[in-house]
């Protein structure tokens, strides 16, 4: 039987079953399934965002070379004043390295291939490990003990893993793609806190005491409604 894909595809659906469970608030948000497990959508991300990464971590290494400028992006590391020149860059290189290598030794382990090889330099082991994950993340995606985990900060499914790192490598080279603010009060709790994010299919508020979910065509017909009492106060 399919399941919903554990991806950030699903974020808006989860967040209406939450709703429902807890305020019984209806919802008609479509689950995606998965393809067995993770979504077409979910696999061909994932894939991409790996193959980024010995470019991104790259990016990020030639920080250390000039130093950390003030507050910087990232997610990791994120100080005013390094203690020492290149202080965030490192530690962000050293979590996504070594994400990699001990996400590598974890599937090899489950799949009781030989010990990874040594590859000399740091970033010969990114690109090995990097290769090694793209050979096997069809496995790692369907058949790792943890891939029907829902990805979240926390999570051990191997996919939200790679785009936790894609995603604090690219903050830090601030390569990431920006929210879409749009400033149209938010239907329920009237404030300017709406916003959609590159490839989401809701717009989203971002006040965590509401998290509105809204589709494009109930958004569009919350702006009429905000544009009609608008004309009809400055006709008053």
């Amino acid at each position: 039987m399919p399941t919903p894909c554990p991806g950030s595809c699903n974020n808006a659906w989860r967040r209406a079953g939450n709703e429902l469970a807890t305020t019984d608030t209806l919802h008609d948000i479509p689950a995606t399934w998965g393809q067995p497990v993770h979504c077409e959508r979910c696999t061909t991300r994932t894939r991409a965002q790996l193959a980024e990464l010995p470019e991104l971590v790259a990016a990020i290494s030639l920080e250390a070379l000039y130093g950390t400028a003030p507050k910087t992006t990232g997610t990791i590391g994120r100080a005013t004043v390094a203690t020492w020149p290149g202080q965030a860059a490192r530690i962000l290189t050293d979590h996504i390295a070594g994400g990699l290598l001990a996400l590598e030794d974890d599937i090899r382990e489950l799949r009781r291939f030989r010990h990874r090889p040594g590859r000399g330099t740091e970033g010969h082991g990114v690109t090995g490990s990097t290769r090694f994950l793209a050979s096997h993340l069809t496995w790692a995606l369907t058949e790792h003990p943890l891939a029907h985990e829902t990805h979240d900060r926390l999570s051990g499914n191997p996919a939200s893993q790679i785009q936790g790192w894609h995603r604090a490598a690219e903050r830090f080279t601030r390569r990431d793609p920006r929210l879409e603010h749009h400033r149209v009060p938010c239907p329920r709790c009237d404030l300017l806190t709406l916003y959609r994010a590159d490839g989401d299919d809701y717009i989203e508020c971002r006040n965590i005491n509401c998290a509105l979910l809204l589709t494009p065509s109930e958004f569009h017909g919350h702006v009429k409604e905000v544009a009609s009492e608008c004309q009809v106060v400055g006709v008053g």
